[in-house]
């Protein structure tokens, strides 16, 4: 089977195995009380299952996996982002059935990202001279080394949390790993990536739409922390490559602009407010429009008109950087803001 096949053949099956998995998921979830029970900081009134990263995230790891043995292509960085899912997954998903404690889930968190991070040293020193910071800044290698490696290492962790702080309405998560998959594959046809990338975008768009069809308003099942970890660490690993290679880095960071900006704008403005930035809470601005009285369809949908137009200044971004960067910067700031004022009576 060639390469092109393989790309057509495996995410289109996958698309039809989720789908049915997921249908007969749901009732083992509800009978073994594997549940979102209703709460203060929630936004739901009835229990739903929570889980479906039991299917979506072993579809990924196999199907990947499958492709690299077909290809025989694996290296060490591939494998260690497919035992980094695997791991975050895992203990995911034993939090999701059993909380366990946050300083564990940091732990595990934080060491997949570092082992990562270490396996794309060579990346960081080409890039760091290929950019000639070090003459610049007339600092040694290794401490510089050292600097923008940490900065990379939290700047991933913080997305791995806030995609499970973001998953916490009907379709987001869904259509935020849909958009992602879609830039990152029209990208790939660019030239832009590479056939693994391109691969791995097939995947998440398959297993993602299928996901879909079940969380879209009103959703029958929520992916869980089993679901959302790994997809933060998905697109951390997406964000991170086309950074060190010199790629399509705006692209990325553009398609990730709503759930980077909401995320990190609530942290602050706990912050101000004095508030325990640590704490369960329902402060982000897609939550605070839902419990205005918005329909999870309404807010879904503005949404998604701003994931539309960042897509298009991301294909933008690739001839445009700076230009593109900064209207995704403002029209999401501005939608932020309109959220703010359409649940100001909160």
């Amino acid at each position: 089977m060639d390469s092109n096949m393989v790309k057509i053949v495996i995410p289109f099956i996958l698309y039809f195995f989720c789908f049915s998995a997921l249908k007969k998921i749901i009732p083992f979830l509800k009978k073994n009380s594997i549940l979102d029970h209703p709460s203060s900081r929630g936004n739901h009134e009835e229990s739903m299952p929570k889980g479906a990263g039991i299917i979506l995230m072993p579809a990924i790891i196999i199907s990947i996996s499958l492709y690299f043995f077909i290809e025989n292509s694996i290296n060490t960085k591939w494998l260690v982002f497919l035992l980094s899912i695997f791991f975050l997954f895992l203990i995911s998903l034993i939090d999701d059935i059993k909380s366990l404690p946050a300083t564990l889930r940091l732990i595990v968190h934080s060491l997949c990202v570092i082992i990562s991070v270490y396996c794309m040293k060579d990346d960081i020193i080409s890039f760091l001279n290929n950019m000639d910071i070090i003459a610049k800044l007339n600092i040694s290698q290794s401490l510089l080394f050292y600097i923008f490696a940490l900065l990379i290492i939290f700047s991933w962790l913080w997305l791995i949390n806030l995609f499970n702080f973001m998953d916490g309405m009907d379709g987001l998560t869904a259509l935020q790993m849909i958009f992602l998959a879609l830039t990152i594959n029209i990208i790939s046809l660019m030239d832009h990536f590479d056939n693994d990338f391109q691969f791995l975008s097939l995947i998440i768009f398959s297993v993602f739409l299928a996901f879909f069809r079940y969380n879209k308003p009103p959703a029958k099942i929520f992916l869980g922390d089993s679901g959302s970890i790994p997809s933060g660490y998905i697109a951390g690993f997406v964000l991170m490559e086309s950074l060190l290679k010199q790629g399509p880095f705006f692209s990325i960071l553009i398609i990730l602009m709503y759930f980077i900006l909401d995320s990190t704008a609530t942290l602050i403005i706990r912050s101000i407010k004095n508030n325990n930035i640590f704490s369960a809470h329902s402060d982000h601005f897609y939550q605070r429009m839902i419990r205005n009285g918005h329909s999870h369809k309404y807010v879904l949908r503005k949404i998604l008109f701003l994931l539309t137009f960042l897509i298009l200044l991301s294909f933008i971004s690739l001839k445009y950087h700076l230009i593109s960067f900064s209207l995704a910067l403002i029209t999401t700031i501005l939608s932020l803001i309109y959220f703010g004022i359409k649940s100001k009576n909160e």
